[in-house]
């Protein structure tokens, strides 16, 4: 048996290689504590291969990586972290390889999760390692070096959802990046999600500059970053902050921990029929109580009454102004309450008029 701990919408893609090994492939819900899951999993005596989708955890990297050790020592199964766009040399990922769990699946890519679980299966990443996925765990930091770069990471970092798809999360993104930039500070977008808006802004307009190994875009003065295998290296640059762009939380890619290990979180949410359900699914959740809320679309009038039904939250809820073009600073004072600086220096804002491929 295959047991992957998590959804099924996350782990369908073992049921090909459970049945190639003609093995049953089965699913523990998801949950936000790794100890929820220990007694459950140790009720399945019969897995041969365990699969666990780390990113559903809100525990600290070492009551994660005690529990899978556990469960490990108890059991004959196979351990297989499911880490899509964790970074190799991450604390935990460092941790759980130093222990001895030698079996994981970084991709996001369906064809390549599929290749990672058979080869986790038929061991080769155990013999041969991770080179050929261009992964090194050779001189791997020291814990302390970890947490340290982790602390001063996390400090810079600000994490943007949508509760829904088109609801404007990249449109904030950039006007969060304006913001910065008007304050006097360097900021980098990352596009931590599938949507390919990068690319089609590259497409589009001729006065892009564009670094295609880096996976760079420059427009309007705003450093875009595409590749997600090149965001360790973008972390090393002279940079400010840096803007993630997580597209919507109900998309497959979606990456609860990596969202929730940011120093500022924001979610854009909207009042409407149909969005206002997904905003309230994202209110009520103990993940997101430490965000901040930014409302898109909702009219002057409605603004207070809506900012009472967020009743605690209502403190850390903004709303937009009618932003049409996200490289223009709206001014919008909402930004200065949810990052708070000092101007290092005295910026104008300028029009940048885009020119369309022909």
């Amino acid at each position: 048996m295959i047991l992957f701990v998590g959804s099924k919408e996350a782990g369908y893609f073992a049921e090909e290689e459970a049945k190639i090994l003609q093995l049953k492939c089965q699913y523990i819900e998801e949950d936000a504590h790794i100890e929820k899951h220990a007694e459950k999993i140790l009720n399945y005596s019969e897995c041969q291969y365990l699969i666990y989708n780390i990113e559903q955890y809100i525990d600290s990297a070492d009551i994660i990586v005690d529990w899978i050790l556990k469960i490990h020592m108890a059991t004959n199964a196979k351990s297989i972290i499911y880490a899509p766009g964790y970074n190799p040399q991450s604390e935990i990922i460092t941790r759980l390889y130093r222990a001895g769990i030698k079996n994981f699946i970084f991709s996001d890519n369906l064809s390549e999760k599929k290749e990672d679980l058979a080869r986790c299966v038929n061991g080769f990443y155990e013999n041969y390692g991770y080179e050929s996925r261009g992964i090194s765990f050779d001189n791997l930091p020291t814990t302390e070096e970890i947490k340290e770069e982790k602390l001063k990471i996390m400090s810079k970092s600000i994490g943007v959802a949508g509760a829904i798809s088109r609801i404007g999360t990249t449109t904030q993104c950039i006007q969060l990046c304006k913001y910065l930039l008007y304050m006097g500070y360097k900021p980098a977008y990352i596009q931590l999600n599938n949507h390919i808006w990068i690319e089609s802004l590259i497409e589009a307009y001729s006065d892009v500059k564009h670094d295609k190994e880096l996976g760079k875009a420059e427009y309007a003065g705003v450093d875009m970053y595409y590749k997600v295998d090149k965001i360790p290296e973008v972390l090393k640059m002279d940079y400010d902050f840096f803007i993630y762009d997580y597209g919507s939380y109900t998309d497959p890619g979606f990456s609860k921990i990596s969202f929730l290990e940011k120093e500022r979180q924001i979610f854009v949410v909207g009042s409407k029929p149909g969005e206002f359900e997904c905003t309230y699914k994202v209110i009520e959740s103990n993940f997101y109580n430490n965000c901040f809320y930014i409302y898109n679309f909702v009219p002057i009038e409605e603004q207070e009454e809506l900012k009472k039904l967020m009743e605690d939250k209502g403190e850390y809820t903004f709303f937009t102004d009618d932003t049409r073009d996200p490289f223009v600073y709206s001014g919008n004072n909402m930004y200065s309450k949810i990052l708070p600086l000092e101007q290092k220096t005295t910026l104008h804002k300028k029009r940048r008029f885009k020119r369309k491929k022909k």
